[in-house]
């Protein structure tokens, strides 16, 4: 993760949970309106959509972006 990005990310948690909210949904509308890289291999792509479709059908188990962020340092430690 970049410098920028780690600022980005950091300011965007310390945000009331509506602004966090916001942003998050932007993020993913920004998303879904791009076409997928080639360098995507097939496999990765069915996988994002399989989890795209499971958080819009409420099967995933969401979790907060600092709890997110809490584990994947957890896991690369």
């Amino acid at each position: 993760m970049s410098t920028t990005t780690e600022k980005v990310c950091i300011e965007v948690l310390s945000l009331p949970r509506q602004a966090r909210m916001e942003i998050a949904h932007r993020l993913l509308v920004s998303l879904e309106n791009e076409d997928f890289s080639d360098d995507v291999g097939e496999s990765w792509r069915t996988e994002i959509e399989r989890r795209r479709q499971d958080f819009r059908d409420g099967k995933a188990n969401p979790v907060s972006g600092e709890e997110a962020l809490r584990q994947a340092y957890s896991a690369i430690e």
